[in-house]
């Protein structure tokens, strides 16, 4: 608490100036109890000549000196911080309403700016968190939780280390993950007393009520929603179905405290505008016309603001709801019309609030802005560096610099030295600039998603916020005399008259400014005229208006109850459900233009003038494309005459017009779930009619979650693209640009070097129809190429041409090589020293193959020439510590489909070999399907690891197939980083894998490399060292055992010519009664592989063979008869060489077994 204020020094004699200190006192130790109390000063004469009292206050923080006159009027006022240098002097003139009001007005307005100077600096912007539940798609890929919340701590665990935890401290945090149910009328709440779960009434309660708080006291207040797309942000601002969000909460209850308290004395009136802000354009969301380049967004005396921007007075909240659905389905239409989605725009509500209190001719103001920003997504995907566009996105301009403001003034208010605040950097920032370190108590509100999926966008948002609430505002209260503005603004009028009627005198040398000066009057009386007009004759202007819009709303719930309709589907669940279009009687007409009144106007992407009929007949309503017009009922293209049904038929106009069909009332029941029908539901069904659907859509989510979590990631990944695809297809061809989308599945069906699956995406093929030109977009890439190809086609709507410069077309992108397929070669033959040559199928992404390799791969001597089926080795473990050369030979590449697509294109096979940083590129070959490589690389390693034969036994070598094009670069191997040995071959030795590095060999860090490998191999040598040991104490007990025998006599000849080293266990010596047991087995391996090589062809050649006419049934039945019997061959013949497999090594067992027994018997 602080301190009594001191008795009054007799140099403060005047009633007035003691009167003004004590209200000064009061007033400030109620807003901060810090301070203490005040100082009498000697009596001041300043230049001014006037003599006057000064007063010294002073805080823990800061102190303030306060200049009073006689009369009690302040003259000047100094706000200085504690140990700092004085940052602030303020002068405060009254001069202008001396003599006109009384002397407590002038305390009044004394106290109202002395108290808003103490509090400067006093305000800090606050901060909430709220995490949603999980959605079907993160539940499909069995997403675990990373958030945690404790009171208003936020937990999040990094889900690839557990350990990495981070916790984020906020004003509030909102735990909406789990723990609630759903009433009968879609509200949802608490499961129970120990429930968690905060609902939007909790959020209103805690947030709401702080913005009606403060909006009552007369300042200004904002509310933003932050987050990424999907975490919830319009959820918790405009509501879903029964639970209503806090833009119509607070709405609703400012007009009920309005009503209570209303009197005769006070008035209150309530503006209420709407409008969103997409790609740096404003659009009003209340005007019936939308502007082509947007509203302009000018600077004035309190701020920047949004020109000739329709703001409606309200007087009932029914009035307010009716115009806040009128923005929402402007916006909806708006979206659909110019092919966008919401996602990308920030939707702003405006609410003036005036407080008017007439016997004392005041008026406290405030303006609540509750704005719903862009998915904040769009800011991290800004900085793709592999698109060359990353220098010119005006589309995530707007939250890149609100990101920049945000952490300009958060350095500023923990005292770090900023120059600039980027406010003007964006259209956004601009209209937020008082809701960020201004004149506005703002609170932010900031949603994630609880999904480990979305880690790195759930920590970029919390950052974001954490960032967010160290900023400091500086709210003042807004009150005023209205009777002072009409005299000010008069007097103003009366100057500027004089000074002009002097310009006038002067001749023609001051036309310019005397036109500035006529405007300025034509603005001061436009204010007058504002000013005069009273409450009740807005109203009144207002009411017609309203009347007319009301009177639409209720023609509509009418034509409800009499005629089917289409109702809209949008991507945004806020938006779904608020556009119907009737479908009357008789026929009538679907398109951009209009016949009769009962025809439906659409105006989306790949709409016609005239695109489909509708005819009505008996209660059933039948849909026809006109002109070939692309027009789909669940996924399937409708050509002919279609019948409707109600709530079966989800029907697509063009690419981006989604429409639910509902009909007629009798047909309609309490029990429809038309929310079931959203737009992941449409795009769902295009995917399984488009050949990816692993969902029995509908009834499936079970299903759906006992699906692979990859394969239910790249579906609901399919699903979300292929809406954008199809849009960006008909961009391209209403451009007439000749460039197609195509979606597919990155590693669908291709594994790694191990074998292993390899993680799946999606990507975007892109093709020139006339150029043959192909390009392969990654996701995130082709998402944001999308916003540019949006932007170019409204450009082209609004100016009716393209820009010519072909470096910035965003369908336009420079030759590239493109990868192909790949096929692969198992390395284990090496290991036994076996021959390995094959036709090996080169598989696309599809699973579909693309070529035929012809490769050969085989151990060699350090010549080159090929080793002998003599050399076949039989234990892998004997190559260790030994030398080992081999080569890869590529002869042929046949059956190029990637050719056969055009023969200007080429080829070039990638492979990489063990540990080496370098891809093996075979020389480039163009033209033809069937070439002729003739490529040999040599290979060796002079020591033989056992990292290395573990290479060998589970690796193998994947062979990349790349695609050339006219013009781009082929690719070659860099030999000036690969290893070779003294012969010219490549040396594996020090290539371990996972440890090679590239840098040069004169660096620090290369020579550690080094000693380290060295370490390496000198415990591999020991190890083998200690085997060596161990095998020679057994062969010394092998010894001394034949000693023994010698003593005995031989009639079995287990000792040979009497040389006791020739033992029987020495498979080299030819004449040893034991035969090498290894060496049959071996041969006999080799005869089956052999055997199953011939096997493999035939079954190759028989996958290649195609009925010789597939439309004819007495062909295919043919074919199928034949391929019966050839694949039961096949099975014979393989049943045939496991049998004599089988029976080879069940002799050489038996025998091993007959010779051991009788050497046991002669012992």
């Amino acid at each position: 608490m602080g301190t009594q204020p001191k008795p009054m020094s007799p140099a403060c004699e005047h009633t007035a100036a003691e009167f003004t200190l004590k209200m000064v006192c009061d007033e400030a130790r109620r807003h901060d109890t810090q301070w203490e109390g005040y100082t009498v000063l000697p009596r001041f004469r300043g230049a001014d000549s006037q003599e006057s009292t000064v007063f010294a206050f002073s805080s823990k923080s800061r102190s303030v000196v306060m200049r009073i006159d006689d009369s009690g009027c302040p003259l000047a006022v100094w706000i200085t911080p504690i140990g700092l240098a004085l940052i602030f002097v303020l002068r405060i003139t009254l001069g202008l309403i001396v003599g006109k009001f009384c002397q407590i007005w002038h305390v009044r307005l004394t106290l109202l700016n002395l108290r808003n100077l103490i509090m400067l600096h006093a305000n800090s912007l606050k901060v909430a968190v709220r995490v949603r539940p999980f959605n079907q798609r993160e539940k499909a890929m069995r997403s675990k939780c990373i958030i945690s919340m404790v009171g208003n701590s936020c937990t999040i665990v990094d889900p690839k280390d557990l350990s990495n935890k981070k916790t984020f401290t906020f004003n509030y945090c909102y735990w909406s993950a789990d723990g609630y149910i759903e009433n009968d009328h879609g509200v949802y709440l608490p499961d129970g007393p120990h429930s968690r779960y905060i609902n939007q009434e909790r959020v209103f309660n805690d947030l709401g009520r702080a913005v009606l708080e403060n909006a009552w006291k007369g300042y200004n207040t904002s509310l933003f929603s932050y987050g990424q797309t999907g975490s919830g942000k319009s959820y918790l601002m405009t509501g879903h179905g029964g639970n209503k969000g806090l833009v119509p909460m607070i709405c609703e209850e400012l007009f009920q405290e309005i009503k209570q308290h209303q009197n005769k004395d006070r008035q209150f009136c309530v503006y209420f505008g709407m409008f969103e802000i997409y790609n740096e354009q404003v659009q009003d969301l209340l005007s019936k016309c939308r502007k082509p380049n947007g509203l302009r967004v000018r600077e004035g005396q309190h701020g920047f603001y949004v020109e000739h921007l329709k703001s409606v007075p309200c007087s009932s909240f029914k009035q307010l709801e009716v115009l806040l659905d009128q923005g929402i389905r402007n916006r909806s239409v708006a979206l659909t019309n110019w092919n966008t989605t919401s996602s990308r725009s920030h939707m702003v509500i405006s609410i003036h609030f005036q407080q008017v209190v007439t016997d004392q001719f005041t008026m406290k103001h405030s303006e609540i802005n509750l704005v719903d920003l862009a998915g904040s997504e769009r800011q991290q995907s800004a900085g793709v560096a592999s698109d060359r566009f990353n220098e010119a996105r005006a589309i995530n301009l707007s939250l890149t610099t609100l990101g920049n403001v945000i952490s300009s003034l958060s350095d500023k208010a923990v005292g770090k030295r900023v120059q600039y605040i980027p406010y003007r950097n964006s259209v956004l920032t601009r209209l937020l600039s008082t809701a960020l370190g201004g004149n506005s108590k703002t609170i932010m509100v900031t949603t994630i998603s609880p999904a480990d999926i979305y880690y790195d966008g759930t920590m970029s948002t919390l950052r974001f916020a954490e960032r967010a609430k160290n900023i400091q505002n500086r709210a003042v209260i807004n009150e005023s005399l209205t009777k002072q503005l009409l005299i000010d603004l008069k007097e103003d009028n009366t100057r500027l008259q004089a000074r002009i009627a002097n310009l006038e005198k002067a001749g023609d040398i001051h036309i310019d400014e005397q036109e500035v000066l006529k405007r300025l009057i034509v603005d001061n009386e436009q204010q007058l005229k504002e000013m005069q007009k009273s409450w009740q004759q807005r109203l009144e202007e207002a009411k017609r208006e309203w009347e007319q819009q009301y009177s639409s709303i209720t023609k509509e719930e009418k034509m409800v109850s009499e005629f089917p309709y289409f109702l809209n589907v949008n991507e945004d669940p806020q938006l779904s459900g608020v556009v119907r279009h009737f479908i009357h009687h008789g026929i009538s007409a679907i398109g951009r233009t209009i016949g009769l009144e009962q025809d439906i106007v659409l105006k989306g992407l790949g709409i016609l003038d005239k695109h489909a009929l509708l005819t009505v007949c008996d209660d059933k309503v039948v849909l026809e494309p006109v002109n070939k017009a692309k027009v789909t009922a669940n996924g399937v293209p409708i050509l002919t005459k279609y019948q409707l049904h109600h709530l079966q038929d989800r029907v697509i106009m063009g690419s981006c017009s989604f429409y639910l069909y509902v009909g007629f009332p009798h047909e309609r029941s309490g029990r429809d779930k038309i929310h079931k029908y959203s737009y992941e539901f449409f795009a769902s069904e295009s995917a399984s009619i488009e050949g990816f659907g692993q969902v029995n859509l509908g009834v499936g989510e079970k299903q759906e979650e006992n699906l692979d979590p990859n394969l239910a990631r790249i579906f609901h990944d399919f699903t979300a693209i292929m809406p954008m695809v199809a849009q960006a297809n008909q961009i391209s061809e209403e451009l007439n640009k000749g460039i197609t989308f195509e979606i597919e599945v990155k590693n669908l069906t291709s594994t790694n070097a191990r074998g292993e699956e390899l993680e799946k995406e999606i990507i975007v093929k892109v093709t020139n129809k006339l150029t043959k030109q192909v390009e392969i977009w990654p996701r995130d890439k082709f998402t944001d190429r999308k916003l540019l190809i949006e932007d170019m086609y409204q450009h082209f709507l609004e100016k009716g041409r393209l820009q010519n410069k072909t470096e910035r077309d965003p369908f336009w992108e420079p030759v590239e090589i493109l990868h192909i397929g790949s096929a692969h070669v198992w390395l284990e033959t090496l290991a036994y020293c076996i021959a390995y040559e094959d036709q090996v199928d080169v598989i696309n992404n599809q699973g579909k193959e693309e070529a035929v390799i012809q490769i050969r791969l085989f151990p060699c001597r350090s010549s080159g020439t090929p080793l002998g089926e003599e050399s076949v080795n039989v234990d892998p473990g004997d190559l260790l510590g030994k030398r080992m050369d081999f080569q890869m030979q590529i002869s042929l590449c046949l059956g190029v489909k990637w050719i056969r697509g055009h023969s200007s294109r080429g080829v070039q096979i990638g492979y990489r070999m063990y540990g080496l940083p370098v891809m093996f590129y075979t020389p480039a070959a163009w033209n033809h399907a069937n070439l002729l490589l003739d490529y040999t690389m040599c290979f060796t390693i002079q020591h033989v690891t056992t990292d290395f034969l573990s290479y060998l036994k589970t690796h193998a070598v994947v062979l990349e197939l790349w695609g050339l094009q006219e013009g781009c670069q082929e690719m070659k191997t860099e030999f000036a980083n690969v290893p070779l040995a003294s012969d010219g071959y490549v040396l594996l030795d020090l290539c371990y894998r996972h440890q090679w590095t590239s840098v040069p060999l004169d660096s620090e860090e290369h020579k550690f490399n080094l000693s380290e490998q060295l370490k390496t191999l000198e415990e591999e040598s020991e190890n083998l060292r200690d085997s060596n040991r161990t095998l020679q104490n057994e062969n010394l007990k092998l010894r001394k055992k034949l000693a023994k025998l010698r003593s005995f006599p031989s009639n079995h000849g287990l000792i040979a010519n009497g040389d006791p080293t020739k033992s029987t266990g020495d498979r080299s010596n030819p004449k040893s009664p034991f035969p090498s047991w290894d060496a049959e087995f071996a041969k006999a391996l080799k005869i089956f592989y052999f055997s199953m090589i011939g096997m493999r062809g035939r079954l190759s050649q028989l996958k290649e063979v195609r009925p010789l006419d597939e439309e004819r049934i007495h062909c295919l039945r043919y074919f199928a008869n034949e391929r019966r019997e050839l694949v039961k061959e096949l099975g014979e013949e393989l049943e045939s060489c496991l049998g004599k497999l089988k029976n080879e090594v069940a002799t050489i067992i038996r025998r091993k077994k007959e010779l051991q027994i009788d050497a046991t018997a002669s012992t």
